[in-house]
């Protein structure tokens, strides 16, 4: 399969660019609960306001953060990695159209989330964490990898489908010629 090793190659680059991701926002995880609260607590700041932002926006535990949605598209991203590695390596249509299918969904959603994170880079405001335009900058980085992996993605799933569909039709042609060759018995005297 030609197209399938394209597929094999964005696929393992997919992963790492996923576990990557993983690694941002993990150190960014560590540095929120380890030095930034600690310092928020030794400061004894009493703003409702600022603890209201630290428990919603900042936090890496929510979902709608920019920090917190890199976890969840980290997951995502290294989980339809692995179906395209396995439905190439496999010959699995189904496992190639669902890596497909989410490189499409991903095209979208990666270019949405590296905007968003573009714009949040240039945000700032009193109390934001010291180091986290840098994670931002980070993570923002690798979601772009993410939206132009899944461009290449696409592209090469759509090919590996076709050859995987010739494949399967070449198999059955030749089940079929054995088969009718199977039930050919020449007359014997």
């Amino acid at each position: 399969m030609r197209s399938g090793s394209g597929v094999l190659c964005i696929s393992a680059c997919q992963l790492v660019v996923g576990l990557c991701l993983l690694g941002v926002y993990e150190g960014y995880k560590a540095y929120y609960f380890d030095k930034f609260l600690g310092d928020e607590e030794t400061e004894k700041n009493e703003n409702a306001g600022v603890a209201a932002r630290v428990a919603a926006y900042e936090s890496p535990l929510d979902f709608r953060s920019p920090m917190g949605f890199s976890f969840y598209l980290s997951i995502t991203n290294n989980m339809f990695a692995i179906f395209g590695l396995a439905g190439v390596i496999n010959a699995q249509r189904e496992l190639i159209v669902a890596f497909f299918g989410y490189n499409a969904a991903q095209m979208v959603i990666a270019f949405h989330a590296f905007v968003d994170l573009c714009t949040d880079v240039g945000i700032k405001y009193a109390g934001e964490p010291a180091k986290l335009t840098s994670f931002e900058r980070a993570s923002a980085t690798f979601i772009f990898f993410c939206f132009l992996l899944s461009l290449l993605a696409t592209v090469f799933a759509v090919k590996a489908i076709d050859e995987v569909k010739s494949k399967q039709r070449e198999e059955f042609n030749r089940m079929a010629v054995l088969s009718d060759t199977l039930q050919y018995e020449p007359d014997h005297p």
